[in-house]
């Protein structure tokens, strides 16, 4: 009587066993949705964006918003991120763009100044956007103010600077105040954007630091501040 070959049953065995890794993977890497319409796919511009660590500098706050602002953006034309911001650079893709997936120019810049003020409204909830008083420096920077207008602004209690400067709704006028629009105009490579955003971004935002610095200071003390 001869053996039984078990050649014929490796393949089949094995094709099980990859399946079975495959699943195993799939399961470990938070897919048990695998197969399901439902989640979206990770480079899609709908997926939440990991929170930043905390900083004590404007700087990175503002890029965070900027990027996360576009991809809000993008997540509500139903577009991607990179496909939105090949399009910004010109007024006829952008139009394009925006009438493809039921809107118009106007309401892709309104997408993308809403999706940033939503981004630094869920840093602000996190508790991630630097106090005033941590910004004094880059305040007195940007508004180039004399040592001793600095130096002054220094020996405020910090409380007293977080409660006229607070850094979300410092943010958020000087997002609301962006002509977008008109700023998208002076670009012409999908490069420029990002940079001129946070640019437009960080100065209006000084320039509103200013405004509710001058609004409580006396008239012979503006001079310091530049007013």
């Amino acid at each position: 009587m001869s053996s039984l070959d078990p050649r014929p049953l490796i393949l089949p065995f094995a094709a099980v066993a990859v399946v079975a890794v495959v699943l195993a993977v799939q399961l470990a890497s938070g897919g048990a949705s695998y197969g399901s319409t439902a989640s979206a796919p990770a480079s899609s511009p709908c997926v939440e964006r990991a929170l930043p660590a905390a900083s004590t500098d404007l700087e990175p706050v503002i890029e965070d918003a900027v990027l996360g602002g576009l991809e809000r953006a993008a997540c509500s034309l139903g577009v991607t991120r990179e496909a939105l911001l090949l399009a910004l650079p010109s007024s006829r893709d952008r139009l394009a763009l925006a009438r493809a997936h039921g809107s118009t120019e106007a309401g892709l810049e309104a997408a993308l100044k809403t999706g940033m003020l939503t981004e630094v409204r869920r840093l602000d909830r996190a508790g991630l956007l630097p106090p005033a008083s941590a910004l004094v420096d880059t305040y007195a920077d940007q508004l180039g103010l004399s040592g001793l207008a600095a130096t002054a602004i220094k020996q405020v209690p910090s409380s007293v600077v977080d409660g006229l400067l607070p850094t979300g709704e410092v943010l958020e006028r000087a997002i609301g105040g962006l002509d977008v629009g008109r700023l998208l105009t002076q670009f012409d490579q999908p490069g420029g954007i990002e940079p001129a955003l946070r640019t437009a971004i960080q100065d209006a935002a000084v320039a509103e630091a200013k405004s509710r610095l001058l609004d409580q200071v006396p008239d012979s003390l503006r001079g310091l501040l530049g007013g």
